[in-house]
């Protein structure tokens, strides 16, 4: 126990290094991270499939003797790129009950971790009671999570405030509150953003979100939540359960189809809380363009000596 509290020490340092609040479940998966790093896998990895690649590498120089001054060098060094790359996902190390143990014993070594929000939190104040001239502004998104615990998350990290929106939860937006359909129709371009987990109740709820949520004609809809891929590309620790022999989204590839009827999951709360953060604010923040090298040629043109300013 002492080595898990140690590392659960060392995880609540790393996910509060840069001031964010937390949820009891981002912690955890902070901890599997610290328990199984990313590089430690990759080595674990590299070192099988080098040993694998050395021995083919080995066959195939005997048949050819042209090429018997070849080694593995280049193998052992291609290898790790080779694994970062490769789409996986990951089985979390440490079951919820061992980490609930490890979190009692920190409590009660050091006191409550800094930013961990609240298991009980304050109950949600609906947009209906706020003050009357709130609703003479406009917004232009409205960003809607499948986890309570995420949108508690982004509110108390002040992501509203940043992004100029109004964050709620699946049950706070169902059907949309009406003073929150007001403020965005004030708006020139209103969009409704989903923020779900790739699970496949996430990714039905997303399909069929106008209709559950009430969204009036006109608004837009965009989903920013997790896919199967991005669980995949990031290597994410993913939770395996019964298989879903629901209907699946027509959008999904064929390896996405087959992680899913696998029993994969991944949540939210599997992303960093840091990353979490700066994948919506980018996602709301357009990336300025930029012009190539050549386009100033046509700008030189219109300028300099005896030309019109314009």
């Amino acid at each position: 126990m002492a080595s898990l509290i140690a590392a659960l020490d060392q995880s609540v340092t790393r996910i509060g290094i840069s001031g964010v609040r937390y949820t009891r479940r981002q912690l955890y998966y902070e901890f599997c991270r610290t328990l199984l790093p990313f590089a430690q896998v990759v080595a674990s990895w590299s070192s099988v499939a080098a040993v694998g690649s050395a021995s083919a590498l080995m066959a195939w120089r005997r048949s050819r003797p042209l090429w018997s001054g070849l080694t593995g060098t280049g193998i052992q060094i291609a290898v790790p790129s080779l694994v970062r790359r490769l789409p996986f996902t990951l089985t979390p190390p440490v079951t919820d009950a061992l980490f609930d143990e490890a979190l009692r014993a920190y409590r009660a070594r050091y006191g409550e971790p800094p930013g961990l929000l609240p298991d009980n939190p304050a109950p949600w104040r609906a947009i209906d009671g706020r003050e009357p001239d709130l609703y003479d502004y406009g917004l232009a998104y409205a960003l809607v999570c499948q986890d309570a615990s995420i949108a508690r998350m982004l509110r108390a990290n002040f992501l509203h405030m940043e992004m100029a929106c109004a964050i709620l939860a699946l049950e706070e937006a169902t059907p949309l509150p009406d003073a929150l359909v007001a403020m965005l129709i004030r708006a020139s371009m209103p969009w409704v953003l989903l923020v779900h987990d790739a699970s496949p109740s996430g990714l039905r709820w997303s399909t069929h979100a106008a209709g559950l949520l009430d969204v009036p004609r006109g608004f837009r809809i965009r989903a920013l939540g997790l896919r199967p891929r991005h669980a995949l590309q990031r290597h994410l620790f993913a939770l395996r359960h019964a298989a879903d022999t629901g209907e699946l989204p027509a959008s999904l590839n064929l390896i996405e189809r087959l992680w899913l009827c696998a029993g994969y999951q991944a949540e939210l709360a599997a992303l960093p809380p840091v990353a979490l953060l700066r994948a919506l604010r980018r996602a709301t923040r357009p990336t300025p363009r930029r012009d190539p090298w050549w386009s100033g040629f046509r700008r030189w043109r219109a300028s300099g000596y005896m030309s019109w300013t314009a």
